[in-house]
């Protein structure tokens, strides 16, 4: 699980294996395991596992520089605006890292902004993995942020963490009767719920796809894409200026010294 280590026996792993309902197989040997659905869940799961260790040593989260400035920017337009709905339309190039970029947004979100629920909404699923492989793999996620898992009991963990640390709930944006299974998010204070909807110009344009994060009720809904984000911001009714492009000739010139903000901070 990338640099991660602790002091977790293989025994253990795989009693928690079990416990999570993931199967034994005898294929290459008594440590294989089956059941996971991609590699990404494989590698987010014995993350999990091993991130209770009372000895687990995890990576630091170093952001670089233009993460850092995106971030700046993204805090400067959140500390004017004003009224209970927001929204956010961010075009960040590929290559950008905004999945870790992203978590410690949230980071902040709830330790300095009051947040207390963070919403992914996602069209397209894939999109979904990589937060939760990231979350822990790196330090200082799992001290303040907790990661609500399929299978998990949605309404024990928002018991227990609701306001204690920040809740990152997975959502698909393909679920029937969605008024009916999120009823209880919807009903939450709406200035503490922040949505981040990846890969936002596929599908989340659409009147379906938006009707249903209207319901979530989000205070601040943040549109993450790479491209096209015309098509993102057409349907949006609250982003006014509220609009940040980092393309890749910005990191490409930033790489080489050469990128009129780098003046900035010399």
């Amino acid at each position: 699980v990338g640099d991660m280590t602790s002091d977790y026996s293989d025994h253990y792993v795989h009693n928690e294996l079990n416990k999570l309902g993931y199967v034994r197989v005898n294929k290459g040997g008594r440590e294989w395991f089956e059941g996971f659905k991609s590699d990404d869940e494989a590698i987010a799961t014995l993350g999990k596992i091993i991130s209770t260790s009372d000895n687990v040593e995890l990576k630091e989260y170093t952001p670089r520089f233009y993460q850092e400035l995106v971030k700046m920017m993204f805090e400067d337009k959140l500390n004017k605006i004003s009224g209970k709905k927001n929204e956010f339309a961010l075009e960040l190039a590929p290559r950008f890292g905004k999945t870790l970029w992203t978590l410690d947004l949230m980071k902040t979100l709830f330790n300095e902004y009051g947040y207390k629920v963070a919403l992914l909404p996602a069209f397209v699923l894939t999109a979904l993995s990589s937060f939760e492989k990231e979350f822990y793999q790196f330090k200082g996620f799992v001290d303040s942020m907790v990661f609500v898992r399929e299978g998990d009991d949605v309404n024990k963990v928002m018991n227990e963490n609701y306001g204690k640390k920040m809740v990152i709930l997975p959502i698909s944006l393909h679920t029937e009767d969605y008024k009916k299974k999120y009823s209880y998010i919807h009903q939450l204070e709406m200035t503490e719920k922040v949505s981040f909807i990846d890969e936002a110009d596929f599908g989340c344009h659409r009147d379906n796809s938006q009707n249903f994060i209207k319901y979530l009720n989000c205070g601040l809904d943040v549109y993450m894409t790479g491209t096209a984000i015309e098509k993102v911001v057409a349907p949006l009714d609250n982003v006014g200026d509220n609009v940040i492009r980092w393309s890749y000739t910005d990191m490409l010139m930033v790489q080489n010294g050469e990128h009129p903000v780098q003046k900035m901070f010399v």
